[in-house]
């Protein structure tokens, strides 16, 4: 069995890690990926809509600093997690992976944004679980 488990630093990405590790038992023997989006920072998109184009660009994140603490727990629970990292949309990206990557099963954290959040910004979880090719698990 191969898993993608999405991975982004907050809180919520953690929760999927560790009940992950609790299931141990049920998914040990498989190939855990975990997968890091970094989204567009903000002022490109501000850019494309004709701001100033000499804005300073916001500095990206150190995918491997922020998925590391989230891989030691996979491991301290007996898997060998990966890590993809990639910039993009996350959930256009997660569902890319999940279908290119022969993935069974793709685990998300449930988001923690409230509904004006989630009405303005979309939900990374709806995306994916519309357009996913496998199933999708997420955990809350």
């Amino acid at each position: 069995m191969k898993i993608l488990v999405a991975i982004d630093g907050r809180p919520t990405s953690r929760h999927a890690v560790e009940w992950l590790a609790r299931q141990h038992a049920l998914f040990g023997a498989a190939a855990l990926t975990c997968l890091f989006i970094e989204p567009p920072p903000p002022l490109r998109a501000v850019g494309a809509l004709g701001a100033d184009p000499g804005m300073p660009a916001s500095p990206g994140v150190d995918a491997p600093a922020v998925a590391a603490p989230l891989l030691q727990i996979l491991r301290e629970a007996g898997y060998q997690p990966t890590l993809d990292a990639r910039a993009g949309e996350p959930g256009p990206e997660i569902v890319q992976a999940a279908g290119d990557g022969g993935y069974d099963l793709v685990v998300l954290g449930a988001s923690e944004g409230g509904l004006l959040r989630r009405t303005v910004l979309g939900s990374v979880g709806r995306t994916v679980l519309a357009a996913s090719p496998v199933p999708v698990l997420i955990v809350r």
